[in-house]
């Protein structure tokens, strides 16, 4: 088709909030050889959105240049298709998610497991950072020497699995090597994470490019989307969804299906984009959710199905204390603030915390937990996207067994005000606009 003109909104520089967001005509995109150009039917704003304006991934050099139009995750009708796109047609109804992942995702969880690099040849065919994989995997080589072979499907630390287990070996010197071996994999991660940085740093890989009426999409991170769900409820499936999904899935062990051991979880401003799929795909495990969030949304969250409601304003709330007295086998962690003191008497011997919303304060306690082989774990969490995740959980969504919440809905000639919406942080579910 023949390149012509299409609304979007962008930002020139860092900060400003909404009223920096310009409406502009700039030439629809063309798509690469795998990848699908979308007529755009619902743009979802995820909070990360708004963080990337503020700086938050600065240090990553994102946005990689200026201006940028924000916002990833989509759904629309395919209407031009890359020369080696297989699998999507012109007039096909799909959900996408614009950005490629592979060494953010990496970035944040430099430790080696068999799902990490299964995802990262699962991502490589795509092409990005391609000529970068040897320095990446220097860095990774170098995990590799402090790790024993998998167990289970997950990387062991050399360190803990050859610990004493005499038990005539005296606890001084077992203290010892722990110690030794903590300095040791300290100065080996750190110099993974410099390897590391300077991949993304010098990487040439998409992100956002969603706030316009067209937009391309990478053909594996692109799913059918059904007649039967929404383009509304399809967009805010990728992050909010898929993280949700994610975090109880890879990192509390919970089985959607109900297949598993009998959990308890606490969900965090359960009301949100991310937490109102959290209480409801715990639910489909064997779980006992106890949630919190604002007075005025307790029916609400109740209503996802939560057992317990916390209002985080009182006492308890704040305290996260269960009303029935439970200690909780994982914490699905979407909002900021509370550290670790306050979760750390609510947890079980095993308890985690996935943190969704990481900071620098989290991530030390991050490392410290993992240098001293703390069995309660904080477990920053960042979502990678992949197609697969995009089908089960609009499959779901078909099946009646999620529902998106669309707080409210915005025409793109008002997205401005979605996104000072987005900022303001009281949305029940998610905010949609659409061109």
């Amino acid at each position: 088709m023949s390149r012509k003109l299409m609304q979007a909104l962008h930002y020139d520089s860092y900060g400003g909030g909404s009223a920096s967001l310009k409406h502009v005509e700039v030439p629809v995109p063309s798509p690469n050889k795998n990848e699908v150009l979308l007529k755009l039917d619902a743009i979802t704003i995820n909070p990360v959105d708004w963080k990337i304006q503020k700086g938050l991934l600065r240090p990553l050099f994102l946005p990689r240049q200026f201006p940028h139009i924000p916002c990833t995750d989509v759904a629309g009708e395919v209407v031009e298709v890359g020369p080696q796109v297989k699998d999507f047609k012109v007039g096909d109804k799909v959900v996408a998610k614009l950005t490629h992942q592979v060494l953010l995702f990496f970035f944040f969880f430099p430790f080696p497991t068999v799902f990490q690099l299964k995802m990262m040849f699962d991502y490589l065919w795509v092409g990005v950072c391609s000529r970068l994989l040897p320095l990446w995997a220097l860095g990774e080589g170098l995990m590799l020497l402090c790790m024993e072979p998998p167990v289970n499907g997950r990387a062991v630390s050399a360190a803990k699995s050859r610990a004493p287990t005499d038990m005539t070996t005296t606890q001084s010197c077992s203290k010892i090597r722990q110690n030794l071996t903590g300095m040791l994999l300290f100065m080996i991660y750190s110099v993974n994470y410099l390897i590391t940085i300077v991949c993304v740093v010098y990487a040439e890989w998409q992100y956002g490019g969603g706030f316009a009426e067209f937009a391309v999409a990478s053909e594996s991170l692109t799913a059918a989307r059904p007649s039967e769900v929404l383009a509304a409820e399809a967009a805010a499936l990728p992050i909010a969804g898929l993280t949700a999904h994610d975090a109880l899935t890879q990192v509390a062990g919970v089985k959607l299906d109900g297949s598993g051991q009998p959990k308890n979880i606490l969900i965090t401003a359960a009301s949100g984009g991310v937490g109102h799929y959290a209480v409801q795909l715990a639910k489909l495990g064997n779980t006992h959710v106890t949630a919190t969030c604002g007075a005025r949304n307790i029916d609400f969250v109740k209503s996802l199905g939560a057992d317990e409601v916390l209002d985080y304003r009182t006492p308890e709330g704040a305290a996260l204390t269960s009303p029935s007295g439970r200690k909780y086998d994982a914490v699905i962690h979407c909002t900021t603030g509370i550290p670790w003191s306050t979760f750390d008497p609510n947890l079980t011997e095993n308890g985690k915390v996935v943190d969704l919303t990481p900071s620098l304060s989290s991530l030390t306690t991050f490392a410290l937990k993992k240098l001293t082989f703390s069995k309660k774990q904080l477990v920053p969490f960042f979502v990678t996207v992949k197609r697969e995740g995009l089908e089960y959980l609009v499959q779901l969504v078909k099946d009646g067994k999620l529902k998106t919440v669309i707080d409210s809905k915005f025409p793109l000639s008002k997205a401005e005000d979605a996104w000072a919406k987005s900022i303001d942080g009281h949305a029940t579910g998610k905010i949609i606009v659409e061109p």
